[in-house]
């Protein structure tokens, strides 16, 4: 396995939060984001959001650009929070104007991973959850869920792959599909071959997750279709440079990826708010490259054989000679 490098265009975004709304930079156009990108030696694609595209940035330029700047599309993820129009709910909204807004959305996604070559579409249901007790009624809500993404699926199927991302919380208090088990259980319930995961690094660890535990887990159902990395303290989603916090976490998930041949792009997912974009990407690459390089030193035979024995001691000490010896 070779590492395959895509980064969200968000990235590049102003990274506008609750006490600066302003945003800590001037979000550049489309062009100049792509054009940036491509100056960062390794990273070979972009993932496009539905709402990239625009009157102004058709998708017809949005491919023209891409192979202007010798990118390819590695997906397209449909993310609805940001629209108050879905502020009560998107793919699990009860009013089915609403609901099928949504479900239009995810739709578009579909469409624009077809025109730019793309194989993946990633499902963010962040607006789909719940803020107090008594909310929602909890199993109509994840019915109605399970059939937008149903809805999807079969409009995707079956050259395009739909990827649902979980994560515990924001912007809802409490979001439907919060773990790597409902989300593989939801997989099973809607139980279609293009439906699938999209884990991201520090969702896991806001989870009370293992990343690591949590791809093995994927992958042994054949459901781990998109990978995100970044890094985070655990309680929020901080969105940090990948490697500069859970460095042995990292190194593990790497591993796994490794031993399960995972093929697909490894996408950065990080906003960076008082660190130049294009700087934060290229630590983001190398740290994750650095470890993974380092995995080049450690037999899985050795590392299996010593997992076994339940002796964490043994594991340790293969670690550590991989990691800080020279």
């Amino acid at each position: 396995m070779t590492l395959r490098f895509a980064t969200g265009v968000w990235i590049y975004s102003s990274a506008a939060d609750r006490f600066c709304v302003d945003g800590y930079r001037d979000t550049p156009k489309l062009q100049e984001i792509l054009s940036n990108i491509s100056k960062i030696k390794g990273v070979k694609a972009v993932e496009i959001r539905q709402t990239d595209v625009t009157p102004e940035m058709p998708v017809k330029e949005i491919k023209r650009l891409l192979k202007e700047y010798g990118l390819l599309c590695s997906g397209v993820t449909t993310s609805l929070a940001h629209s108050r129009r879905f502020a009560l709910g998107g793919f699990g909204h009860q009013h089915q104007k609403t609901r099928n807004a949504a479900i239009d959305e995810g739709r578009k996604a579909v469409d624009m991973a077809r025109q730019l070559g793309a194989l993946d579409v990633t499902l963010r249901l962040y607006s789909d959850g719940f803020d107090y007790p008594f909310h929602v009624d909890y199993t109509t809500h994840w019915n109605t869920v399970i059939s937008s993404i149903k809805t999807i699926a079969k409009y995707a199927s079956p050259d395009i792959n739909v990827a649902i991302a979980y994560k515990p919380r924001e912007p809802r208090k409490y979001l439907t599909v919060s773990s790597v088990g409902k989300a593989l259980s939801m997989c099973q319930e809607i139980a279609m071959k293009n439906v699938g995961v999209a884990m991201n690094f520090s969702h896991a660890l806001m989870a009370g997750e293992n990343p690591a535990e949590s791809i093995a887990f994927l992958t042994r159902a054949n459901k781990l279709f998109q990978i995100y990395f970044s890094d985070a303290y655990q309680l929020w989603d901080d969105m940090m440079i990948p490697g500069s916090l859970h460095l042995w976490e990292s190194l593990e998930a790497l591993f796994y990826l490794k031993t399960s041949k995972y093929k697909k792009f490894i996408t950065i997912d990080v906003l960076p708010q008082r660190i130049e974009p294009s700087h934060a990407l290229q630590i983001a690459m190398g740290n994750l490259s650095i470890l993974y390089k380092k995995l080049e030193k450690m037999d899985p035979i050795e590392i299996r054989k010593a997992q076994r024995t339940l002796d964490a001691v043994e594991s340790q000490r293969i670690i550590r000679r991989v990691m800080l010896q020279s």
